[in-house]
């Protein structure tokens, strides 16, 4: 290898041989704070990486004084995937790590299963860690699927954001994701299971070439020959990640000083703060806004948030409001050269039933959650509130907001989560402390405005008007 392709390689990408507990300690350091006796999970597939990692971990969570968790998902997506999780299960027992086998029901795509399969396996990680109070969910992410995961991305014209591949730290809902492993190649996993002697499994899938990773991984050696090493793109990950981080820091600046958000769920906006150049930063706080007030997993498309911004641009105050993301935009009547974002009454979810102890994500927007059991077995029904349901709860002021009126737009209103009995009676809106039989144990229920995208950086904050995103409504 010559001197320019060792310039595209950190100093750990470099090291070989088997992860000892001084090396993993040094992983784990960027990754702090964890606090005192942490508990952590770690999601084991058995594969050699994520078997190295809960090793590795076990040693390092006893030497804090706290306590890991292995959790392994079966995917039941080949005859073999039982025995597979039963194998990791017995693994764990022999290494007196504590372990959880998470299964995936429901139908299965068509097309994209692997993706689909990897927001599973993250779903069922992330709601157990928020059903057990863990905080910190590992992975075992390494160098070269960050090289891969680059390479596909640029192979889609991704930009800046894209190319910033895996973080070290990320952040679910309930979760801080960490990936200590990302600057360490496979090989070094693989090393460190050998120097122990623990065997590990192999995923046939990683040798089919019907994925494109699978394919991206045959033309390494070639791809490394011409230059486009592993380590090299894990560089290139980071140095995006540091612009992106830049252009982050200017972002929040931007929607601290243009936004105010609601615990009810809906945005103020000024427009001459959000669409100020340059147009690109003008876009991405737009794309922010919507994807929290929506409850998308992302935000809209760049040339939808292009057109909304011209738009904007061009006609700052038409009659009829304008949708996009789930949301709806209209001037507010209230605030000279303020607008409102709402949930758009369209596409709210069909009503479900909720037992006793449920926890819900609804509408990608609030975490619905019963605070203590309730005295009948029969379910309640959570739904939107809708244009009937407020009409019911404005006609009972006595049982909302401790009899105060409540101050809330229809808009905002009707797109709220709501409780229902079974013949379609609302017993309890959390957001507006609405509830029909105050101190029933049946109706002990909190909501939570916790969105997919947070408008502030990494978690819900205040803006301008002072309101925390993430104020909770309780019923009991």
């Amino acid at each position: 290898m010559d001197a320019a392709k060792r310039d595209d390689e950190s100093p750990l990408s470099r090291e070989t041989g088997p992860l000892d507990a001084a090396a993993f300690a040094g992983l784990m350091a960027p990754l702090e704070p964890f606090g005192d006796r942490p508990h952590l999970a770690v999601g084991v597939s058995g594969g050699a990486d994520s078997l190295a990692l809960a090793l590795l971990a076990r040693d390092w969570v006893a030497g804090r004084g706290g306590r890991l968790t292995a959790l392994t998902v079966n995917h039941g997506l080949r005859p073999e995937a039982g025995d597979e999780a039963r194998a990791v299960a017995a693994w764990m027992e022999a290494a007196d790590i504590a372990h959880d086998i998470l299964t995936w029901t429901g139908p299965r795509p068509v097309a994209g299963i692997q993706a689909a399969a990897r927001e599973a396996r993250l779903s069922l990680l992330e709601d157990w860690c928020r059903r057990n109070g863990v905080v910190d969910l590992m992975l075992a992410h390494h160098l070269d699927d960050q090289a891969e995961t680059v390479l596909q991305r640029l192979g889609k014209g991704s930009g800046p954001d894209g190319l910033c591949g895996m973080a070290p730290v990320s952040y679910r809902r309930a979760v801080r994701v960490l990936r200590p492993l990302l600057s360490v190649p496979g090989d070094r996993t693989r090393a460190t299971l050998e120097t122990r002697g623990h065997p590990w499994i192999e995923d046939p899938s990683n040798d089919d070439a019907t994925y494109q990773r699978v394919r991206l991984r045959y033309l390494r050696p070639a791809l490394a020959d011409a230059g486009l090493t592993a380590s090299g793109l894990a560089l290139t990950a980071e140095r995006a990640a540091e612009a992106r981080s830049e252009r982050l820091a200017r972002l929040n600046t931007r929607l601290a000083a243009g936004v105010c958000l609601d615990p009810l769920g809906f945005a103020r906006v000024d427009l001459t703060v959000l669409l100020a150049p340059p147009d690109s930063e003008a876009r991405d706080a737009l794309g922010r806004v919507l994807a929290c007030v929506g409850g998308l997993a992302r935000p809209p498309r760049a040339d939808a948030l292009e057109r909304l911004r011209r738009h904007l641009m061009a006609r700052p105050a038409p009659s009829a409001g304008i949708t996009l993301g789930r949301c709806h935009l209209s001037p507010d009547r209230h605030v000279s050269k303020g607008w409102l974002v709402c949930r758009e009454v369209r596409h709210l979810p069909d009503p479900q039933p909720v037992f006793s102890g449920s926890a819900v994500i609804w509408d990608g927007r609030f975490d619905v959650s019963f605070m203590r059991e309730e005295t009948s077995d029969s379910p309640l029904v959570l739904g939107a509130l809708g244009p009937v349901g407020w009409r019911e709860v404005r006609g009972d002021p006595e049982r909302t907001n401790g009899g105060e009126p409540v101050a809330v737009s229809h808009t905002v209103a009707v797109t709220l989560p709501a409780l229902r009995t079974p013949s379609g009676t609302v017993c309890a809106v959390p957001q507006l402390r609405y509830c029909d039989r105050p101190g029933s144990a049946a109706l002990a229920v909190r909501s939570r405005f916790a969105p997919r995208v947070p408008v502030f950086g990494g978690g819900a904050g205040h803006g301008r008007c002072g309101l925390h995103a993430g104020a909770d409504g309780l019923c009991q």
